[in-house]
């Protein structure tokens, strides 16, 4: 909580560089009990406004006893990033990527070394570990994988990727048009992961009937799937901003349809000249 003593009052946080002053970033400030909206940078603060900061772990001790703020406290189960082993975990992610692309090791074999080294050099915990899987994700994956195996033992996708190629008249081009139209719809309502498992069956059975390489589509389904800009919901970071930044879902819906169009235009006029059919 800030004092009336705080050095920056009567400034906004950006003309103040209260990071650089403070080494700790304001992710909200409340006053009266409630959040200050607007951007974070034009917030001028004033007293009593009390700050929600991400900071090193000695923050508490350092300004628990001056005169700029009336309160410094630790948030229950607050995880604040530790960047002093930084260096280490891009080592091990380094070596990891190394070891698939010269194919001394499996991905999979790679991905859990990788792991076990960052829990034996304390770049991570156990328990921050186990919280960061995410049980849900992973139904929701498994359910897509199992969707998709459905939709090509039952023919379900020879008949949408007959109906993707009746709309696009036989075209290869717009029939990837339309792959990456409907894979960025699922990806923005679903995890990227599962858009890509349930639109891959659809794509393999349209390159098929239309004789051409697999390869463009599947590129295209890799770049769609990622383009998950158009909802809160359709990637985690989306989520994580929507709060702090004041953000509606309208604002998601406006920047990101635009972007997404953006993307699959660029995606659908490069694919086929790198990756041919």
């Amino acid at each position: 909580m800030v004092s009336e003593s705080f050095p920056l009052l009567g400034k906004s946080i950006r003309e103040g560089r209260f990071r650089t002053q403070y080494q700790a970033a304001i992710l909200a400030v409340a006053r009266n009990g409630r959040r200050v909206p607007g951007k974070i940078g034009d917030i001028v603060l004033r007293p009593g406004d009390t700050l929600l900061l991400e900071t090193h772990p000695n923050f508490v001790e350092r300004y628990r006893n001056t005169r700029d703020f009336l309160l410094v406290s630790r948030l229950d189960d607050s995880a604040p990033v530790r960047h002093e082993r930084a260096w280490l975990a891009l080592a091990i992610m380094a070596g990891m990527v190394t070891s698939v692309t010269l194919g001394l090791l499996g991905l999979l074999e790679a991905a859990m070394l990788a792991a076990g080294l960052m829990l034996i050099t304390r770049c991570t915990s156990a328990s921050s570990a186990r919280r960061a899987v995410d049980l849900q994700v992973l139904l929701v994956i498994a359910a897509a994988f199992g969707i998709s195996l459905a939709l090509q033992k039952s023919g379900a996708a020879g008949m949408i990727a007959g109906g993707l190629i009746g709309l696009a008249g036989d075209d290869p081009w717009l029939t990837l048009a339309l792959v990456f139209l409907v894979t960025s719809l699922f990806t923005n309502v679903i995890t990227n992961n599962a858009a890509a498992a349930l639109m891959f069956p659809i794509a393999a059975a349209a390159a098929a009937r239309l004789e051409v390489s697999l390869l463009p589509f599947a590129i295209v389904i890799m770049k769609a799937a990622s383009a998950s800009f158009a909802t809160p919901i359709g990637y985690q970071t989306n989520l994580m901003v929507m709060g702090p930044g004041g953000y509606r879902f309208g604002d998601y819906l406006r920047l990101g349809v635009p972007l997404t169009l953006f993307t699959g235009v660029l995606t659908v006029l490069i694919v086929p000249l790198v990756w041919p059919f």
